[in-house]
């Protein structure tokens, strides 16, 4: 690890990521404070990290990065706008557009919260940027400083709604950059818009926590989300795509040569034909986590807490975070530890909130 990798990176936790062109790709993450970390006191800093594949290939430092005090970007999203922009947006709606050609960063004003109360998720779709957030807010950048609302008729209202937190979203994506799109989140919220109005969409499973979509090269949209689950469709005809491999959450998904590409926390799968596969061909070096995926100019990126990885659909560079292909064998054993123990703490708090919700005696 170089010096400049281990200032960009050392203790730092990645949250996403983004292929800018197909030689600069990026990553945001935030300082590991450790168990004794508490969010309601204060954020730790955020670090945009950017590494540049021609810059090694003439011998120069790949690594670069922007660091950010402490409470400034907190959960930030990612996308490219160009060849050259990236767009960070963190959970508060705090812009950020960073220029790499003409090394400048520029900070926007804060997207208004009459238009989306907080950021979850950020999506380029067809070159147009969307925003989603809580309550069912999708907003989508029109130029600097101009976000558009274009869910107002059917925004959750925050004071009236108590059960806000079962509606999205968390996740969007589309046929086209201005209409055609779907949303979701929650428990199995999801709409489509035709560019004009919202319709909800009748999913054929209830309280799926849906955690990306994807609107596919074969003509489907596929949501994907809490314990496994995966539905795919169109307009409404919906259904389950059944699998048996992993019953973790899948935390993103993407559509690349010509499958879809799913991970949890610690697997990367891939879909094809409504059949699961883990992908294992990754070399020597094998991904210590994975988490965001991310598809753009012919290559798909992936990135966990501690990891990062490119593929160029023949073969994969793990570029940060990788172990050893024989030490794979005792590092899927401890993950798979951990996940089990997730998957008991998720039964435990769905017991105790079914518990709850039991009438109380008399």
């Amino acid at each position: 690890m170089s010096t400049k990798e281990e200032r960009c990176l050392n203790d730092i936790l990645l949250i996403d990521c983004c292929i800018v062109n197909k030689d600069i790709y990026s990553v945001v993450g935030e300082k590991d404070y450790g168990e004794k970390y508490d969010p309601w006191k204060e954020w730790p800093p955020t670090h945009l990290v950017y590494y540049h594949k021609e810059r090694l290939k003439k011998g120069i430092e790949p690594w670069g990065c922007i660091r950010y005090g402490k409470n400034n970007f907190k959960r930030s999203k990612i996308v490219h706008v160009d060849k050259y922009k990236v767009l960070l947006v963190d959970n508060e709606r705090g812009v950020l557009v960073d220029d790499i050609l003409n090394d400048k960063s520029i900070r926007e004003k804060e997207i208004p919260r009459t238009i989306i109360r907080t950021v979850e998720n950020l999506k380029n779709i067809h070159g147009t940027i969307y925003a989603v957030g809580i309550g069912r807010g999708v907003a989508r950048r029109d130029g600097k400083n101009k976000w558009t609302l274009i869910s107002k008729e059917i925004q959750g209202d925050m004071i009236k709604d108590t059960n806000v937190l079962s509606l999205g979203f968390d996740a969007i994506d589309g046929f086209e950059a201005y209409k055609d799109l779907y949303a979701g989140g929650g428990h199995s919220d999801m709409w489509h818009y035709d560019g004009e109005h919202w319709r909800v969409i009748d999913l054929p499973i209830l309280k799926m926590r849906i955690r990306a979509i994807v609107c596919a090269g074969d003509g489907k949209v596929y949501a994907v989300g809490r314990h496994g689950k995966i539905v795919t469709g169109i307009q409404d005809r919906w259904s389950m795509v059944e699998q048996t491999i992993t019953h973790n959450d899948f935390t993103d998904a993407v559509w690349y040569d010509n499958r879809l590409y799913l991970c949890t926390e610690y697997r990367l799968y891939t879909l094809k034909d409504n059949t699961l596969k883990e992908v294992v061909a990754f070399g020597e070096n094998v991904p210590y986590t994975f988490g965001s995926l991310y598809v753009n100019d012919g290559l798909l990126m992936s990135a966990g807490d501690s990891s990062i990885a490119i593929f160029n659909g023949k073969e994969w560079d793990v570029i940060y975070g990788s172990v050893k292909k024989e030490q794979e064998a005792e590092l899927l054993m401890a993950q798979e530890m951990k996940e089990v123990v997730e998957e008991m703490i998720d039964g435990i708090e769905d017991l105790t909130g079914a518990i709850k919700k039991l009438p109380k005696k008399q």
